[in-house]
């Protein structure tokens, strides 16, 4: 069901704009970095099974009132995507947690927080998993907010908007996927790739090396501090393994989520041969 909000109208808005610079008001606008890097190597979100309680309580805004699903699984809706990302990065989501413009995560209305979708751009068939942590859009009919790196990936960020297909995830399936999929009995893809779990890429050396130590301490297995190509400020990665089978990789994502890391990411990289 799509809910409908009605808008201001063009002259309206331009009135209000017109008061505002009057009254030498500036409202802060939204839009992308300052600088920019490459998205192209942000892995997309990992579902994992969440052991908390979910935010899918009825809400009410500008007078229409919310009422959220109790789960993913089953859902699935053609729309308007739009994007959010100055703005709104370092403040706190309707989750709770921080938004980061280059992370792989989304808002939406009715979606249990946190919850895992497929957003699909209908135009160019690109895909990305996100991590559904905030409320929104609350802008027309628009269906889903994603952040800015997920639209970049998704080739509309310059546009604005896009016709995107957004399908819900059911997290026990998709692990199951996963399993006959992407991670076979091997650490090793057939294109000669490793699995690495990504924890995060961090600007400060040391940062990162604190974080490997304190993921060692907590989960014992192989972490390394991966510097990035980026120039002239390289990102410092860390990132666990390499993933040798679903197994072990289910046992990474139990130790991380009993350690209240932040939400992980898959990654690849070329195998090493001897």
């Amino acid at each position: 069901m799509k809910l409908i909000i009605k808008t201001k109208s063009i002259a309206g808005s331009i009135l209000g704009l017109a008061i505002l610079l009057l009254s030498g008001c500036v409202t802060v606008q939204d839009g992308p970095p300052e600088n920019k890097k490459d998205v192209s190597q942000i892995p997309d979100a990992i579902p994992v099974t969440h052991d908390g309680k979910f935010k899918d309580s009825p809400y009410e805004l500008n007078g229409v009132t919310y009422t959220p699903m109790k789960s993913a699984k089953g859902y699935q809706e053609e729309g308007v995507a739009s994007w959010y990302g100055t703005k709104f990065h370092g403040k706190q989501t309707a989750n709770g947690e921080v938004y980061d413009l280059y992370g792989m995560t989304a808002a939406h209305k009715t979606l249990p927080l946190p919850s895992y979708v497929k957003v699909t751009n209908q135009r160019n068939g690109k895909s990305v998993v996100l991590r559904v942590n905030d409320r929104g859009p609350f802008h027309g009919d628009r269906v889903i907010d994603l952040s800015y790196a997920a639209a970049v990936k998704l080739g509309y960020a310059n546009i604005g908007v896009a016709d995107v297909l957004v399908e819900g995830i059911d997290v026990k399936s998709f692990a199951a996927s996963q399993k006959t999929g992407n991670v076979e009995s091997g650490s090793e893809e057939d294109d000669g790739q490793q699995l690495f779990v990504q924890l995060a890429a961090l600007k400060n050396y040391h940062s990162a090396q604190m974080l490997r130590r304190q993921v060692a301490e907590t989960i014992g297995s192989t972490i390394k501090v991966v510097k990035g190509e980026e120039q002239p400020d390289p990102y410092y990665r860390v990132r666990i393994g390499p993933v040798q089978t679903p197994e072990h990789l289910e046992k990474l994502l139990d130790k991380l989520d009993e350690g209240d890391f932040d939400v992980p990411y898959l990654v690849y990289e070329d195998a090493i041969t001897e």
